[in-house]
């Protein structure tokens, strides 16, 4: 189908704005997408990565925006969220408005009210829902990004309440999904009322095959290929990268990516000019062990992926793949999921991952990372390619992964844990106001859609559980919400940690145990405890009079306790203004991993003196210092210097160690603030003292 037919459909400027961006013909399912009423009806669409499943939703919501209705875009991470925004600016020509929301949980974003198309992940749209955004109610359209994500177990039940919830706004709510070739799809479509469109079809064929000993067979539609090549995985990517392609390659661990990276440099140096810059721009936020690795590999022309990387460095790595000056990328399997980021060729080293034991990947997992294959416009084709080390490894991996079958999607929603958190938010957001209502609101799920079971015996418990932690009241049979319970409710946390902070108040609390608070609920993640920590022993008999609480040393819950304590050293380190390399160092984290720990510590902090506020409690300004703390990395005496943008942990110090302890002191002394912070960052910072003129 020409992009012209769908004049009519969507408005003509929409059709010249697809055609400056080099799109004059839809794709097999886009047409498929459209003859099943892609206008006018709820859609599934699952179809492989890059077979057009983004342009499918901008068309409907396009026309949406066009006759008066509002759109909320959802997907699964931030990266991806950052990613959407971007993509979708281009309709900013024909006056649509286009709004990001990736702040704070216990926010509204009223400002959003005027954005035309809303791009967010499920938590962030759920959150907004909690604390009651007037503009929700205006969504007339909902796109969900990668719904087989239900599967998840960590973000599953969060995508289908928010979708129960939307459509009980909303009955006439317009829902599109869009999915990855799955085998009970159309499952999914029942539960939403929605036409599926199901397809194989790929802009570049994809041929899948396993490298055993040399030999190299290829996959596609019945037909096989057969290559004899040298044995190694660096037979594989020169073969790849002398045809000027770029290779993907997945890894089980994190050390494994970083030393193939570091093993494939000979050969990547060979087909690259210069990344001087990009090798540089690596260490701009952090020079540690890891930051120089990969600094070293970028600058000939390989990188690796992982968890453990700053966001700026992963940005610095993805750009850097896509402009085509770094040529291999090997990332751990969480990028499947994650960034669009094609290679002509993928090569799964390892089939294998360790989640706290070593197991092999689903078949959807590996399907996912096949789909990156083939960059659409560049390659021909694209190649997956597994690594078999026996003949027999090699039959199982064709039988497994190359022509099985994906896992069906399960609803993860009837785990305890996320009955308790969306029970307290439906009961807080007025969704039920009685067991039988909350009872009604959980037959809307994809679970009971799924399954056809009640949960009815695991909801009265857990309300009973509720009550006893003041957080409901239950009586006879009618359910309200205490104000404690909006309150958690609306800080996002599990009700769980919210009973684990009213109980830590009724002590006197020092910094120590404020941060063994935090650690000890399950929203916090906790730090892996090495054969080598047995330092952490040693810190808990110092500090153990100030704990609030410590289990028996020969406990089950010994082991997660320590857990725990290491988690809150690492963050006493950071309030007390270690170094970071250090403190990466010591605890054997990356400095993406510290990030990421201080993130969700400051979050839990922050609903720690929201909570203590709200109980009047004699603390509460201890609590409040904390978030900043924690959010700066410094001790108590510099909050009042680092809540000031340009003035970070370590210009802090320098300023307070030469006598300038606060905003007085920076007014006062401000001729010297140049020679101590440089004359630009002088003059960013008085301005928002509201002194002006340059010095």
């Amino acid at each position: 189908m020409e992009i012209d037919e769908l004049k009519g459909n969507i408005p003509k400027y929409a059709i010249e704005i697809l055609k400056s961006k080099g799109i004059k013909k839809l794709f097999p399912p886009q047409v498929e997408a459209i003859k099943s009423g892609l206008f006018e009806n709820n859609i599934v669409v699952a179809i492989p990565t890059a077979s057009g499943k983004t342009l499918i939703a901008e068309l409907v919501m396009v026309r949406e925006v066009a006759y008066g209705g509002k759109c909320l875009y959802t997907v699964p991470l931030r990266a991806l969220a950052m990613e959407k925004f971007e993509e979708f600016k281009k309709w900013e020509s024909l006056g649509i408005e286009i709004g990001l929301s990736m702040g704070e949980y216990e926010s509204k974003d009223e400002w959003l009210g005027n954005k035309d198309i809303i791009v967010t992940t499920s938590e962030k749209a759920d959150s907004l829902l909690r604390n009651k955004a007037g503009w929700i109610s205006k969504i007339s359209c909902l796109v969900v990004d990668e719904i087989h994500l239900l599967d998840s177990a960590k973000r599953g039940a969060v995508l289908e309440i928010l979708i129960a919830k939307l459509r009980k706004i909303n009955p006439n709510l317009r829902i599109i999904a869009l999915s990855a070739t799955i085998p009970n799809a159309d499952e999914i479509a029942e539960w939403l009322d929605a036409k599926l469109v199901k397809s194989d079809w790929r802009p570049t064929p994809l041929y899948e095959g396993v490298f055993c000993k040399g030999k190299l067979e290829l996959y596609n539609n019945g037909v096989v290929e057969s290559y004899n090549l040298q044995n190694g995985l660096e037979a594989l990517v020169y073969d790849c990268l002398k045809n000027g392609g770029q290779v993907l390659i997945f890894d089980s661990t994190r050390r494994n990516t970083e030393s193939t990276a570091l093993k494939l440099m000979s050969i990547t140096q060979k087909f690259i000019e210069s990344n001087f810059e990009l090798s540089k721009a690596v260490l701009e936020e952090n020079d540690g062990e890891m930051s120089q690795k990969l600094s070293e590999c970028i600058a000939n022309g390989s990188a690796f992926h992982h968890a453990g990387l700053l966001n700026s460095q992963r940005k610095i790595v993805e750009e850097g793949f896509r402009d085509g000056r770094i040529k291999v990328v090997v990332a751990t399997p969480t990028l499947a999921a994650g960034v669009n980021l094609p290679a002509r060729r993928v090569i799964v080293k390892s089939y294998r991952r360790y989640d706290g034991y070593s197991k092999p990947i689903k078949v959807l997992e590996y399907k996912q990372m096949a789909g990156r294959a083939g960059r659409p416009g560049l390659d021909e084709r694209g190649e997956a390619i597994l690594i078999a080390k026996s003949e027999k490894e090699k039959k199982n991996l064709i039988e497994r992964y190359v022509l099985g079958k994906t896992e069906n999607i399960m609803s993860k929603l009837g785990a305890e844990n996320h009955l308790r958190f969306h029970s307290l938010s439906l009961i807080s957001e007025g969704f039920a106001n009685s067991m039988e209502g909350l009872e009604d609101f959980f037959s809307q799920t994809f679970f009971f859609h799924q399954n056809e079971i009640s949960v009815k015996y695991e909801l009265e418990k857990i309300v009973l559980q509720l009550d006893e932690w003041e957080m409901v009241e239950y009586d006879d049979g009618n359910l309200k919400a205490t104000r404690f319970g909006e309150l958690v409710s609306k800080l996002y946390i599990d009700p769980l940690t919210g009973f684990i902070f009213y109980q830590g108040l009724n002590n006197e609390i020092g910094e120590i145990s404020a941060l063994h608070l935090i650690c000890r609920t399950p929203d916090m993640e906790r730090l892996y405890l090495r054969k080598s920590d047995s330092w952490v022993e040693d810190e808990v008999d110092k500090v153990r009079d100030e704990l609030v609480y410590v289990p028996a040393d020969y406990s089950v819950e010994y082991d997660w306790f320590l857990s725990e304590i290491k988690t809150a050293l690492c963050l006493r380190d950071w309030i007390n203004e270690v170094d970071e390399n250090a403190i990466c160092e010591k605890y054997g984290i990356a400095p993406g991993d510290l990030r990421r720990v201080l993130e969700t510590a400051e979050w839990l902090a922050y609903s720690l003196a929201r909570i203590a506020q709200f109980f009047e409690h004699k603390q509460t300004a201890f609590f409040s210092s904390l978030v900043s703390r924690i959010k700066h990395g410094v001790k108590n005496e510099l909050v009042e210097l680092v809540e000031l943008k340009g003035i970070g942990r370590v210009r802090a110090r320098r300023l307070y160690n030469a006598g300038i302890k606060n905003k007085e002191d920076l007014v006062r002394q401000k001729d010297r603030l140049p020679a101590l912070i440089g004359k630009k960052i002088a003059e960013r910072v008085l301005a928002q003292l509201g002194i002006g003129q340059s010095i």
